[in-house]
């Protein structure tokens, strides 16, 4: 039993939903020989932990344009009872710039979304990793955040900078399609040019900066929770970039606080 919780639930019984969602994304790109990587906080978890972070409730995977969009495709022709991909295609008021993978046998509901026609299961955030040009890296992260946030106040959602509603309030008439259509352009500008640099355009976190392209197609397997699940080769390189000593504990005041977003849940 952990010490930590979520919603009165145990933080194991979500980990435990949560491990059988990476597991079914990991059987898919085995066998369809798509690119994937585990991100962020779950490297470290990896590497630190060889599984969970025990307070942390989420896994974090990402994948090549490339890919995640044949990830997208292959999800949308192959429909499943247990599990749901998530993103603004499969559901068009879906508000992120990246897509989740949801487990059909819970309950999940997060509050900036409670009242959106969507699926609200358990999930794992799946983000692509865009080609970019360093020289205008910023201006294609402001224009898919741009666009993702005239999508939210479509959606009936304010902003808390008064300013920036009142820019977004008038492309808010357009349609979700085309909404949807220039959030994906944005981020995949330069989708057709091989470029040495990468970044996760479609959640900018942690500083925005280049990423060499090879640390998400160099990777190598790694023990999590006692799954093979594949991670940078250069993790240690990427994760200090990116967190500085993420080896090092943080202190227990500043990691307890868990999922206070999350209004209904069952698992």
């Amino acid at each position: 039993m952990s010490k930590y919780k979520v919603c009165g639930y145990d933080m194991k019984v979500l980990h435990q939903r949560q491990l059988e969602i990476a597991i079914e994304i990991d059987r898919i790109c085995r066998e369809q020989g798509f690119k994937y990587s585990l991100y962020g906080g779950s490297v470290i978890g990896a590497v630190r932990h060889n599984g969970f972070i025990p307070w942390d409730h989420d896994i974090d995977i990402c994948m090549p344009r490339k890919d995640y969009q044949k990830f997208l495709e292959y999800c949308a022709k192959h429909p499943s009872e247990k599990f749901f991909f998530s993103n603004y295609f499969s559901e068009p008021k879906y508000p992120n710039n990246w897509g989740k993978m949801r487990h059909e046998e819970t309950v999940f509901v997060e509050k900036e979304l409670a009242n959106l026609p969507l699926h609200h299961g358990v999930f794992i955030d799946v983000h692509p990793i865009d080609n970019i040009n360093p020289l205008f890296l910023k201006t294609q992260v402001v224009l898919a955040s741009f666009w993702a946030c005239v999508h939210h106040i479509k959606t009936g959602r304010s902003h808390p900078n008064r300013i920036k509603q009142f820019c977004y309030t008038p492309f808010s008439w357009l349609p979700y399609k085309f909404i949807n259509k220039c959030r994906d352009c944005a981020m995949r500008v330069f989708e057709n040019y091989n470029t040495k640099f990468v970044y996760k355009v479609a959640h900018p976190n942690n500083g925005v900066y280049p990423i060499p392209r090879n640390t998400f197609e160099d990777l190598i397997e790694h023990d999590f929770e006692g799954y093979m699940f594949f991670i940078p080769r250069n993790y240690d390189e990427f994760l200090r970039k990116r967190y500085g000593n993420y080896m090092q504990f943080p202190p227990e005041s500043e990691v307890y606080d868990c999922c206070t977003s999350i209004v209904e849940c069952k698992l």
